[in-house]
């Protein structure tokens, strides 16, 4: 895994899960049970199960044993019932296993009656993909969003689990980027909700006040979405020659990163904005702890909407995507961009371009379709270049300038006749503005 804080002491000894036991390993053996609901099928639930063992990784662990389980009725106490739990349990003690994880969200009691029956961790994919945001945490907003959604995650856990709380810990569910502990104490927990909270606002309001500034400036901004793993970071750092983080790892971004997008003949460059990724069953307390973040791109002029061209299903990627974008009200046009395009052959390259015919084709890593891409954002955002005569007053010939080339200069009484290369899309605001104005 690619760790980002390169502190021996963080990888070679960490505790363990949220706990009542203060146990240290070197790296987690996970069980992992993928769960077939009533009216689903084995083949619905594996690209789940392969998901699951991906996060897993991610967070650091070994998926040593993978167990798929029926579930024709929710166990109010188990979630999969007592013939399952027990073949689990034997399995699980067998091969010393430190954390044993569902693909499903398990209920506060069904986790603490777990956590008794198999004496070990238990996390539910909730838990384990709250585990990697914290990981990924970087800046100070991310911190606090990823602090509240693990303090309302929490929050109703607390029963059984002990001192653990309080200690600082590096295994799947323990690590959080707070100074401040969660405390047993459920009243300081929602002081420390309700604070967080406050802050967030503040972040809020700043990105509203950013957006407000943008606006009046006229500054375009391009939001970059998708799936997570879908190559948003390196198509960033492509487009833009940024320092972006990448990684081939889920959900190697959790921060809304901003880049210039210089674009040919406007002088002042747009806004691209990276977002975190989006997930199936993504947790409802992380939609809302990001809303700042993802207030990016539900102020964006259009969407960049990146799929990762080599799995197996990218249509429930799309869905999942555009689910969560109606979620946050999102509303902009979208552009769809297949990425890794070098990792597929050319039958499923072609099959992907008879389903999605508007789509590009890209790979953000051997550079492949990025001109394409720019020249695509250009006219959705500028509209095409022209070549066309206006009028202008001398004091707004410099602000003409850049927003295109001016080939030629006559005067024209008091004003000024100029020829231009524009963006015909710039041409009507300018003209709207009364900036411009065709000659008569």
């Amino acid at each position: 895994m690619n760790q980002r804080n390169n502190n021996p002491n963080q990888t070679d000894r960490r505790l363990l899960t949220v706990s009542d036991k203060d146990i240290f390993v070197t790296v987690q053996k996970a069980l992992l049970v993928g769960i077939i609901l009533k009216n689903q099928t084995r083949a619905d639930r594996e690209e789940s199960l392969k998901e699951l063992t991906s996060l897993v990784k991610t967070a650091g662990s070994n998926p040593t044993i993978v167990q798929t389980k029926r579930v024709d009725r929710i166990d109010p106490k188990t979630f999969i019932g007592k013939g399952s739990i027990n073949d689990l349990e034997v399995l699980s003690k067998a091969n010393d296993i430190d954390v044993v994880i569902f693909d499903c969200e398990l209920n506060p009691n069904q986790q603490k009656e777990l956590r008794e029956i198999f004496q070990c961790d238990v996390v539910d994919r909730t838990g384990l993909i709250l585990d990697i945001f914290a990981l990924h945490a970087q800046s100070k907003e991310a911190n606090l969003q990823v602090e509240l959604a693990m303090s309302v995650y929490l929050k109703p856990r607390l029963a059984g689990l002990g001192k653990t709380l309080n200690q600082q810990g590096g295994g799947i569910g323990t690590r959080g980027p707070g100074e401040a502990k969660l405390e047993t104490d459920s009243r300081l927990i929602d002081n420390r909700i309700n604070k967080l909270r406050k802050e967030l606002k503040k972040i809020e309001r700043q990105r509203l006040l950013q957006a407000s500034s943008r606006e009046k400036k006229n500054t375009p901004l391009v939001s970059i979405v998708g799936y997570t793993n879908a190559g948003k970071s390196t198509l960033l750092k492509s487009l833009t020659n940024s320092d972006a983080y990448a990684a081939d790892e889920l959900f190697a971004t959790v921060d809304s990163l901003q880049r210039e997008l210089p674009v040919k003949d406007v002088q002042e460059p747009l806004i691209l904005s990276d977002t975190v990724g989006f997930i199936q069953n993504l947790p409802t307390t992380l939609i809302e702890s990001f809303k700042s973040t993802l207030l990016v791109a539900t102020s964006a002029d259009l969407l960049i909407h990146v799929v990762d061209a080599a799995t197996a299903i990218p249509e429930m990627h799309i869905a999942t995507v555009r689910e969560i974008l109606k979620q946050i009200e999102v509303s902009a046009n979208e552009i769809m961009v297949f990425n890794k395009v070098d990792k597929i052959d050319r039958a499923s390259l072609n099959d992907l371009a008879e389903r999605y015919p508007q789509a590009l084709f890209i790979s953000s890593l051997k550079q492949t379709g990025i001109d394409e891409l720019v020249e695509t954002i250009s006219k959705e955002i500028y509209g095409e270049t022209i070549k066309d005569s206006f009028l202008v007053e001398p004091k707004n010939l410099e602000h003409v300038n850049r927003f295109g080339e001016i080939l030629e200069v006559k005067n024209s009484s008091d004003l000024l006749l100029i020829e231009i290369k524009m963006r015909s899309k710039l041409v009507s605001k300018l003209k709207d503005l009364k900036i411009m104005k065709d000659p008569k």
